[in-house]
């Protein structure tokens, strides 16, 4: 299962939350699986919520890491 896979279980088993978090050594993987570039803010919008690069050594939440 790659990153993008983890991200879409993880907005799948939460989908009122908000935001995502994901850790930094996923971070660049999952920005070349979507195609996309963090905005000024640092975030990227995909499927309705805000991802967000959660840190070193954490998992892929949509809680506050």
């Amino acid at each position: 299962m790659d990153t993008r896979d983890m991200v879409d279980v993880a907005i799948d088993e939460d989908p009122r939350a908000p935001c995502l978090w994901v850790p930094s050594e996923l971070w660049p993987e999952f920005l070349a699986s979507v195609g996309r570039e963090p905005n000024r803010i640092g975030v990227v919008i995909y499927r309705n919520k805000t991802v967000r690069e959660g840190g070193p050594l954490t998992d892929i939440t949509t809680q506050r890491p």
